[in-house]
């Protein structure tokens, strides 16, 4: 689904990214873990395609879907609209209101709130939604589990292992390195990717 080779980043001289060699397979979910501000969110966005690599190459076997860690939410927009918003024109209007309703439902959220009447929470949740509802094989989602409640996060962990089952690949990103401080990693078939240090450098 993804493969980096080589890959390198650097922001205003300082090396945030060094190397990176690493694939991800159909059905595969990829954790990455590591203190906040170590470089995961700008590895994630290298994968995605937002961020351009300095060096080093990245092959993308189909387009992924970027949930970003940022809600990245346009004001104007409903709920439901945020999400049928992604959808290609050539999509049925049925189908689209389908699939929103479906991913709005599944999150606890209502299809006519405007992103100003949200809690962070709730736009964590219509994030997450919209990136499930693409229909994406290949999911790239930052810090998933934040500022949800436990059983927002069993949602999303089940959705995860849902998605992985029906060979989408995923890759992860989160502070929290197991089991022990997210309960839900255990539900999941992850492999975790260390990144505990800047500038990051992964071989896998």
């Amino acid at each position: 689904m993804l493969e980096l080779a080589n890959v390198g980043k650097t922001f205003g001289g300082k090396t945030v990214i060094e190397s990176v060699n690493l694939f991800l397979a159909e059905g595969e979910i990829l954790c990455l873990t590591g203190p906040s501000g170590v470089g995961k969110t700008t590895l994630l966005e290298i994968m995605a395609g937002v961020t351009r690599p300095d060096r080093g190459t990245v092959k993308r076997r189909t387009a992924p879907a970027l949930m970003f860690q940022d809600d990245a939410l346009i004001p104007w927009l409903t709920a439901e609209e945020a999400i049928t918003y992604i959808f290609p024109p050539s999509m049925p209007t049925r189908e689209q209101k389908q699939r929103a309703a479906f991913w709005l439902c599944a999150l606890g959220l209502a299809g006519d709130i405007y992103p100003a009447a949200m809690s962070g929470g709730m736009r964590r949740r219509l994030s997450i939604a919209r990136t499930f509802a693409s229909g994406r094989k290949c999911l790239l989602l930052d810090e998933p589990f934040a500022f949800l409640d436990a059983a927002m996060c069993d949602v999303v962990a089940g959705a995860i292992a849902d998605h992985a089952g029906a060979g989408c690949g995923i890759v992860l990103t989160s502070h929290m390195r197991g089991p022990l401080e997210n309960p839900r990693f255990a539900d999941l078939p992850l492999s975790f990717i260390v990144a505990d240090r800047s500038p990051v450098h992964i071989e896998r």
